[in-house]
């Protein structure tokens, strides 16, 4: 037994007279015990919500002091980087085919559809490697391609300030048709990034304010506290008063039997 087994054992005891007390009230109809007991499920209540409130505003204040700053600060690179990649993409030519040229292995071509085939070629020379391997470099940008085992598919990236990702097919002239169309979308993409930048700023102001709201129903919490505390007090003085009572009773009839005798 440790030191505080007392202390525990006095308070089961309480508990368990104060429980007995309820039952007994209960069966007298003493409007205090219903009374504590709807009081004791408010306070419950009150208390599953404050908890509630107090673990979401934890959550909210390491939001704000780590995720969302470091977050936006990305963001914000990010767009930068994008920004500074959209400057450097090499325009296409004027000619029927768009085409200008490609670098693979060091080799400039100018003919799209020689540029098709060499480009298939040093697809297929990187193997099932998993880490992207430099095959060249097209409209500005570095060139890298790997093999992705879970779809089995050749990946394309084209890399400057960011990396962007699409994939390579079988098809000679429609592998240099994905990659413009990656380089197309970079500015669309740009602007959707925007978006979601704006928007998760406007989430780190409202974070920001709702963590400055106190619980709503503190006041509330406290009032029913207090009140459960009186409750409590009088009907601990009833069972006192009772108890009190019943002893001179048994007093009175020890006296009364012995006078009798």
């Amino acid at each position: 037994m440790t030191s505080k087994t007392p202390v525990r054992v006095a308070e089961d005891v309480d508990e368990s007279s104060l429980n007995y007390a309820e039952i007994k009230a209960l069966a007298t109809g003493n409007p205090l015990i219903k009374e504590k007991m709807d009081l004791d499920m408010e306070v419950n209540k009150l208390r599953m919500l404050e908890a509630n409130y107090k673990s979401n505003l934890y959550r909210l204040e390491d939001k704000i002091t780590k995720e969302y700053p470091v977050k936006i600060s990305k963001m914000e690179k990010y767009i930068e980087n994008v920004k500074e990649d959209i400057s450097k993409i090499e325009l296409k030519s004027n000619n029927e085919d768009k085409f200008t040229s490609i670098e693979i292995n060091g080799t400039k071509i100018y003919d799209k559809k020689e540029a098709g085939e060499e480009l298939l070629k040093a697809i297929k020379s990187t193997g099932i490697s998993d880490e992207p391997q430099i095959i060249g470099s097209y409209r500005g940008f570095k060139l890298s391609s790997n093999f992705d085992f879970y779809e089995k598919k050749y990946k394309c990236v084209l890399e400057n300030k960011e990396k962007y990702y699409t994939d390579f097919g079988k098809d000679s002239i429609g592998n240099i048709t994905r990659m413009d169309n990656l380089l197309d979308k970079i500015p669309e993409n740009l602007e959707k990034e925007k978006v979601r930048l704006e928007n998760y700023r406007e989430e780190f102001s409202n974070a920001k304010e709702e963590v400055n709201k106190p619980f709503e129903k503190a006041d509330l919490l406290l009032e029913k506290i207090e009140r459960l505390s009186e409750v409590n007090k009088l009907i601990e003085e009833g069972m006192k008063e009772k108890e009190n009572i019943k002893g001179k009773e048994d007093i009175q009839d020890l006296d009364n039997d012995d006078f009798e005798r």
